[in-house]
């Protein structure tokens, strides 16, 4: 017999029991459209997380900092030689040497002085280059040691001698509107700090009159710099030399990279690099590195939601093959004629598996399409309660829920799967009738 005819003539019986197929396909459905569900939550949750890791980082760069040797003992260090090693390094595109002078310099406007900030030394050379932006000023400018940026909030860590802050007000966006301090206008100086041995008290020497080339947008990507000040890292050595000789009795200052930022050329050659710098003895620490690990967890997230969903379909399963069986013992005659007038086994116990595989395909097809109307409700709710609530940056897409091609066919190819393996035992029963036994016996 011809697989169209067998096709037929299972659609024909499923028509001939309407009630019963009816509720078996809503079983299968209820199982697919649970496991899709469940699966597109681990999905959708893992592509919210990617896209707000990649809006809020750099996922081709590379922290590196001191580190320590094969036997933990060694210290090594972040030095020129450390850079050299870093810039021979394949897929490297660029290596940024940060250095912290925070403590080593002075920066004051009037009766205030700058408290409590971040100062850190970059080649400005780099910083549009690695996607430094300014909301005023400009990176190009005359003379590099006479110039600082400042971050969008550096001016709030002002304060006078008595320790009194400046004067400034934020909207509701956090955005500064009013301060005592303009940066682009006001005159500020830059100087070496100076440590009293007798009652240690803090001067400042050397101080010059410095200009401020810009306000840098905050940008995570980048770096976390809206409290931080950026000297020029030659301006940044010097600073450290200044203050070594200014206070002679004091700890010496070294002149080494607190960190250095390597920027590869693609994302998919992040982890061997950071390798390479981690078997040379030096530490590292990378966004990718942190969104595998994340991805690590939802791949798990999403297989426990998936064995959630799976009990709902092998609920369906044992509907389809009650179904099934209970079709075997309605059409015993039937069998028994087929047999008679020379249907081949196989003919009849393939009849019984189509049957259970359309039951199966019908009811994924339909819990696939349900399941997409649910996924793009619970999307547009969630959007609105996630976006009144600010809790992800602008330009996130949400998602609690997503549905890939990958899934769909998944979802119907279970389901199918199901139908068929629920539908083996009952065709097996099929092919042990008796031919004469069952039309005797009707």
């Amino acid at each position: 017999m011809k697989k169209s005819d067998l096709f037929l003539m299972a659609l024909r019986n499923l028509r001939n029991r309407k009630t019963r197929t009816r509720l078996t396909v809503i079983g299968v459905i209820i199982g697919t459209c649970a496991i899709v569900i469940m699966v597109s939550i681990g999905v959708g949750i893992d592509k919210m997380v990617t896209a707000q890791y990649s809006s809020d980082s750099s996922l081709n760069k590379v922290t590196v900092y001191e580190g320590y040797s094969d036997e933990g003992e060694q210290e090594v260090a972040l030095d020129d030689n450390a850079l050299d090693y870093l810039n021979s390094l394949e897929h490297v595109d660029m290596v940024v040497p940060i250095v912290d002078v925070g403590s080593y310099m002075t920066i004051t406007r009037g009766k205030y002085s700058l408290q409590y900030a971040e100062v850190k030394g970059i080649d400005f050379a780099a910083m549009e280059q690695i996607g430094f932006k300014l909301t005023d000023g400009s990176f190009n400018v005359a003379d590099k040691s006479t110039t600082v940026y400042f971050g969008n909030e550096v001016v709030t860590n002002f304060a006078d001698a008595q320790g009194n802050p400046v004067k400034y007000k934020y909207d509701e966006n956090y955005e500064i509107t009013e301060c005592e301090i303009d940066p682009m206008k006001d005159v500020f100086f830059m100087g070496t700090p100076v440590y009293s041995q007798a009652d240690g008290s803090v001067t400042s020497a050397n101080e010059k009159r410095i200009k401020i080339g810009g306000i840098i947008k905050n940008d995570y990507k980048v770096d976390y710099s809206s409290g931080t000040v950026y000297v020029d890292i030659e301006t940044a050595k010097q600073l450290i030399r200044d203050y070594n000789k200014l206070n002679p009795a004091g700890e010496k200052a070294q002149i080494r990279y607190s960190s250095v930022w390597v920027y590869v050329d693609e994302m998919a050659n992040v982890s061997d690099v950071q390798k390479k710098i981690q078997q040379s003895g030096l530490g590292s620490y990378s966004d990718e590195e942190g969104l595998q690990e994340t991805k690590k967890i939802m791949k798990v997230v999403q297989l426990v939601l998936g064995a959630i969903g799976a009990v709902s379909m092998l609920v369906a399963a044992f509907g389809i093959s009650n179904t099934m069986i209970m079709s075997v013992y309605e059409r015993t005659k039937e069998i028994g004629i087929m047999k008679v007038i020379g249907c081949d086994i196989k003919d009849i116990k393939a009849m019984f598996l189509y049957e259970a595989g359309i039951i199966g395909l019908t009811g994924g097809i339909i819990g696939i399409i349900i399941s997409y109307i649910i996924s793009v409700i619970a999307n547009v709710v969630a959007r609105g309660i996630i976006s009144s609530m600010g809790t992800v940056d602008d330009g996130v897409k949400v998602y609690v829920s997503s549905i890939p091609p990958w899934l769909v066919l998944l979802g119907i190819g279970f389901s199918v799967i199901v139908g068929v393996l629920a539908g083996i035992a009952p065709a097996n029963r099929s092919v042990r009738v008796s031919a004469l036994t069952a039309i005797h016996n009707e």
